[in-house]
């Protein structure tokens, strides 16, 4: 199947420079583009994309909104942000509504091609100087098997299912249709498994499965 892509940005000389890199490096078979929130719509309610690359500055939208709106109507669409607007609250935002990933516009180009290969390999992509900027400490790269037994993770089944839906960037809304939860449900769920991983948001919990070897 023909990978296929679309990129959101209000300037065409950075949608131009994406398109060529992207295309010519091979990452993307075609690549697509449009520069406002409601012609994304329209193209996400026509058409399949394996990735969706989004600024969160446009011609009719700015901030994190049209990025909600978005994880609410397509939510199996996986999205790198691609913005100039790189604060922690930005980022951390961004992850708790199931992006897949999170570029700063001021990345190399080559970051910019490693981390949507990382993303388009089913991973998660956060920028390195945003880990310690979300509060979390590294600890070290620990298998399962190396963990002391206070460190091991218990979750429930329900909290288990939870868990791998947030892995694989799913919103609570969509979380909870596919589990037959309500959405407080996932909610609870969420604030457990937080507790359990010692972390306070989805950006975190990303970290810490990753330094547990839970995902790639």
């Amino acid at each position: 199947m023909s990978q296929r892509a679309l990129i959101v940005d209000d300037h065409p000389i950075i949608r131009d420079t994406l398109v060529t890199s992207l295309v010519g490096l091979g990452v993307f078979d075609e690549v697509e583009t449009c520069g406002s929130l409601e012609e994304t719509i329209a193209k996400l309610d026509t058409a399949t994309y394996q990735l969706l690359i989004l600024d969160l500055s446009l011609t009719d939208q700015s901030g994190t909104a049209g990025m909600i709106k978005i994880r609410e109507d397509h939510a199996d669409t996986p999205i790198i942000i691609f913005s100039g607007n790189d604060s922690t609250d930005t980022i951390a935002e961004a992850f708790e509504w199931g992006v897949h990933g999170f570029i700063s516009k001021s990345s190399p180009m080559q970051v910019v091609v490693n981390a949507i290969k990382m993303v388009l390999a089913g991973s998660t992509y956060i920028p390195p100087n945003a880990i310690r900027l979300m509060g979390y400490e590294p600890q070290g790269d620990r298998t399962m098997t190396e963990l002391k037994e206070e460190d091991k993770i218990h979750l429930s089944p329900k909290q288990h299912q939870v868990f791998e839906q947030l892995m694989l960037g799913m919103p609570n809304k969509l979380i909870a249709d596919r589990l037959h939860m309500a959405e407080g449900t996932v909610k609870t769920h969420l604030h457990s498994i937080y507790q359990t991983l010692n972390v306070h948001n989805r950006a975190q919990a990303i970290l810490r499965a990753r330094q547990l070897k839970l995902i790639d």
